[in-house]
């Protein structure tokens, strides 16, 4: 038992040892941080001071140029006053300047006077011109306006309207009837043509019906004279087939056929065509015949 309370005491200690040691460790690590967080914050300010007194002698500077810029400009402007009040004393100084100042301003007075006298002269001559010319035209207009004549004017005006309104009517009335002449002559016109086209396509119509009839009629007659042709063609070739017959017959008889055949082409018992199979009508054409045209 109280093994173990030693024990526990050693690992107390050594506990609160490294605890100890832990505490010095941070101090010194935080000691070390506040050192060069100072340090840093002297550069700093130093850095900033520096900066302060650059600025401020570069203002101070100025402002001493300024200063001086001002004190030349005061001291010319005292120098340009003297000039001038020197200047001035000296002109007015004797009495033959304010004398020949005095006679510059009376002629100048004078001219300026005799200048205003023109002008207003001027002035009232052309405001009596103007005054004239306006009672001359005061008065042209009440000559042209007086009442009689007015009434002279509204009376030509009047008589010159009723002109006008009644040669206006009467160019109505002509134009009106021209028109409707116009009219009436165009209506026949068209009337005439109308007729005239519907007699032109009855016209054209019967045309119509006689060459169809026309046509027809000529090709029934061609129809009749082909199928006429070809009969006689037909009876010419069976004429001619019966020549060629005949002569062959003819030919066979007096060559091939023995004593005691008969005219008819029929052979006699013991003849060389007895057993033949060849007959006349095997050599007969084949009949003609004529193709039909478009017209039929």
């Amino acid at each position: 038992m109280a093994e173990d309370v030693r024990t526990q005491g050693r690992s107390g200690e050594d506990f609160i040892k490294e605890r100890m040691k832990q505490h010095t460790q941070q101090g010194l690590s935080r000691q070390q941080a506040a050192s060069v967080q100072m340090k840093k914050a002297s550069e700093a300010l130093e850095a900033h001071r520096e900066r302060n007194l650059t600025k401020g002698r570069a203002v101070y500077e100025e402002v001493a140029g300024w200063r001086t810029g001002a004190k030349a400009t005061k001291e010319e402007w005292v120098a340009y006053g003297k000039n001038v009040k020197e200047k001035t004393i000296k002109a007015n100084a004797t009495a033959e300047s304010v004398a020949q100042l005095t006679d510059k301003k009376k002629k100048q007075a004078a001219a300026t006077r005799a200048d205003d006298e023109k002008k207003e002269r001027e002035r009232n001559e052309l405001k009596d011109s103007i005054a004239k010319t306006a009672r001359e035209q005061a008065s042209k207009v009440r000559t042209e306006t007086a009442d009689e004549i007015t009434d002279n004017a509204k009376r030509v005006f009047y008589e010159q309207r009723l002109a006008a309104a009644k040669e206006t009517r009467s160019d109505a009335a002509r134009w009106q009837k021209e028109r409707k002449e116009d009219l009436t002559a165009f209506q026949e016109s068209q009337n005439k043509k109308r007729a005239k086209g519907k007699a032109v396509r009855e016209g054209a119509g019967k045309a119509r019906q006689e060459l169809l009839s026309t046509r027809t009629e000529n090709a029934s007659a061609m129809r009749s004279a082909k199928r006429q042709l070809a009969d006689e063609h037909r009876q010419k070739m069976q004429d001619e087939y019966q020549a060629r017959a005949a002569t062959v017959k003819g030919v066979i008889n007096n060559n091939f056929l023995v004593p005691g055949e008969n005219q008819t082409g029929e052979s006699a018992p013991g003849s060389p065509l007895e057993k033949s199979f060849y007959s006349l009508t095997n050599i007969r054409p084949p009949s003609p015949t004529i193709e039909p045209t478009s017209s039929d």
